[in-house]
């Protein structure tokens, strides 16, 4: 063999191994969450609270929460944080939110999903294994004599609980806060901009996601299955200049949805996940009235 064939199978080799041990790398850099620690509680907004614990369906994690107790009441709203964060998000303002819900009448289950805050896990999927999490929060509530239960879901959170209540009849009412549609549409643009890379490792690190940790992102599509909901009524909320997704995410979701039902409120002016703290009573009035047309 010529030598200069033998430097092209050599560079060839040397190219497929960092191509594919970059990819490894990214690949393990997208599933790691830098866990934060949940430093404020319910007691904070003057609220009654029970901590609580749950497993997530079919893998069983164990999940830790807070239980907030209505008396008398028969609704119950599940709330979903996003990546890189826990239940008590104040860059949200959930504990605001949850004292608003309390205040108007519903239990409420705010919890951290897996690899995020107290809960076990040491990664994260956007969606695709979080879903067996809010089906545990599901059965929790369930286990409590609930029948009547509305999730409201914030960014990965959102997209999480479409593809939850898709599969989940058991969820009655569904508000999605800043969710995209299609974890692929976001990954595209964004990972050059993000990792500095060359857009074809995408390819290979997708690739090596789902042999090493069996997460498929190309599954994670709430506009794929957004229908499948109807006839149970989505609200979907987003900011009008969120950067991080795009309003034209909820835009395709709502069109998608296929049910006459479902809501689309663009809140002017705010960016991602931050329509309640940019417009706190009309974030409460339109959620709360959301979710007594289907809770009560």
């Amino acid at each position: 063999m010529k030598w200069w064939w033998k430097a092209v199978l050599t560079l060839v080799l040397v190219i497929v191994v960092a191509t594919l041990g970059i990819s490894g790398y990214l690949g393990y850099s997208m599933t790691r969450v830098e866990r934060l620690a949940v430093e404020q509680d319910p007691a904070l907004v003057g609220l009654d609270y029970e901590d609580v614990s749950f497993p997530s369906m079919e893998d069983e994690l164990i999940l830790h929460g807070w239980f907030l107790p209505v008396a008398d009441s028969q609704g119950v709203i599940i709330m979903v944080h996003g990546a890189d964060q826990h239940r008590a998000d104040p860059s949200i303002g959930m504990l605001g939110i949850a004292s608003k819900l309390v205040e108007h009448g519903y239990n409420v289950l705010m919890f951290d999903l897996r690899g995020h805050g107290e809960s076990e896990g040491n990664m994260m999927s956007a969606g695709y294994y979080e879903q067996r999490d809010l089906n545990g929060a599901v059965e929790y509530v369930k286990g409590r004599g609930f029948q009547r239960i509305g999730v409201l879901g914030f960014s990965v959170g959102a997209a999480t609980a479409v593809l939850a209540t898709a599969e989940n009849s058991d969820i009655s009412a569904l508000v999605s806060d800043s969710g995209f549609a299609d974890l692929k549409d976001m990954m595209e643009p964004e990972f050059s901009k993000r990792t500095k890379f060359p857009k074809f490792f995408l390819g290979p690190l997708l690739f090596l996601v789902k042999i090493m940790y069996g997460v498929d992102f190309n599954a994670v599509s709430p506009v794929a299955v957004v229908a499948q909901i109807a006839p149970r009524p989505i609200l979907f909320i987003h900011g009008e200049d969120d950067e991080t997704v795009p309003q034209e995410h909820a835009q395709r979701l709502y069109q998608a949805s296929l049910n006459p039902q479902n809501q689309l409120w663009v809140a002017p002016g705010a960016s991602h996940v931050k329509a309640y703290l940019t417009y706190p009573e009309e974030y409460i009035n339109r959620v709360t009235t959301f979710f007594d047309m289907t809770l009560r």
